[in-house]
């Protein structure tokens, strides 16, 4: 089974059956259905009106809730702030994460045993190739070596913390990724992050201010793509 989690824009992938799936961490709304021949579970990551914000999202709920529909595999897209690489419009397989700003963690006791998640590869290669495949199939390019710092958000960053952020080799920002590469490899379970490369972070391309209206703009004009290389994920 294929978990799918959406970001910003990404609220739904059609016609589908939702349900309640009870977890230690609270109710999560889940999607399951079927898309190109393969059964998926999907989770708005902000919901289906955007009226989580970032650091508000219920990540260990709904990576639990992934768990218990009995996914083993999750794609995950993220709107992002580009850094350096890459230009808006750009969807990037992501490679590694810098996470420092994201505490979080199912492991808060030590009970029986010490549990320190390996996180040397948070992004399951074989995922991304299968990925990779499927957006060829749909005619669509996926830019490789994405490296994305997490920040907590609701904020953007500002020009001096997107410098550190790139001398620490970051190409790309966001505001939740971290977070579910974490929990997904707690839980054992193989996540790929796709992100869409939707403006250029503080500092970067020249602009003054950043809006979210110009992030949803970049991610609704990315939404096909999304769908396209969904389906072709299962042929």
């Amino acid at each position: 089974m294929v978990g799918i989690i959406g970001g910003s824009g990404i609220y739904s992938l059609g016609k589908m059956k939702t349900e309640i799936v009870e977890t230690p961490y609270g109710k999560v709304k889940v999607c399951a259905g079927e898309i190109g021949g393969e059964e998926i579970v999907f989770i708005p990551r902000h919901g289906e009106e955007h009226g989580a914000p970032p650091h508000k999202v219920e990540y260990k709920a709904n990576l639990w809730a992934m768990k218990e529909k009995k996914v083993e595999e999750i794609i995950a897209f993220y709107a992002a702030g580009i850094i350096e690489r890459y230009k808006p419009g750009d969807m990037v397989l992501l490679e590694d994460f810098i996470g420092f700003f994201s505490p979080i963690t199912y492991f808060d006791k030590f009970e029986g045993e010490i549990k320190h998640a390996d996180m040397s590869e948070p992004y399951s290669w074989e995922l991304a190739e299968d990925a990779n495949n499927a957006a060829k199939r749909a005619g669509i390019v996926l830019k490789k070596g994405g490296i994305i710092a997490t920040t907590t958000g609701p904020r953007f960053e500002t020009k001096a913390e997107v410098m550190v952020l790139k001398n620490m080799g970051a190409n790309l920002v966001n505001m939740t990724s971290a977070y579910e590469a974490i929990l997904a490899g707690e839980l054992g379970l193989s996540i790929c992050g796709i992100a869409v490369g939707t403006n250029y972070a503080a500092g970067i391309g020249g602009k003054e201010k950043l809006t979210h209206k110009e992030v949803l703009e970049c991610m609704e004009e990315s939404n096909e793509k999304i769908k396209k290389i969904i389906s072709a994920f299962g042929k």
